[in-house]
């Protein structure tokens, strides 16, 4: 199996330095990626290829779509509820600001529909 790419420390601090002003932001490493957490919500992915992924659901999909934007695909072909960021956005902290309060809201969503009922 080929080692998977560790994550560029440039361009991760890039994305960091394009999400400041956008809450509490957190990197952490993981899957030979990294994990970003805003106001303590996983909703974003640099992976080792130097992309940027952001969380989706029906809400915000049709955004990346429009755009031609592809989603993340994990081991194999299994398809994950991540989108990459278009480069414009990226460059854009004031439109990323509002792709990743999106983004947010839909890991937040899918976070509260997980939880178990209590009886």
């Amino acid at each position: 199996m080929p080692a998977r790419k560790k994550v560029s420390h440039e361009f991760r601090d890039y994305v960091l330095g394009q999400l400041e002003g956008c809450g509490d932001v957190r990197a952490k490493a993981m899957f030979g990626g990294t994990g970003i957490y805003v106001d303590e919500v996983f909703c974003a992915i640099v992976t080792g290829s130097s992309r940027f992924f952001l969380r989706v659901d029906d809400s915000n999909r049709p955004d990346f779509e429009a755009r031609g934007m592809e989603p993340f695909k994990g081991r194999g072909t299994s398809l994950m509820p991540y989108f990459e960021v278009p480069p414009e956005v990226l460059e854009d902290p004031t439109e990323l600001t509002h792709w990743l309060a999106k983004a947010r809201t839909a890991a937040q969503s899918a976070a509260t529909q997980k939880k178990p009922r209590k009886r």
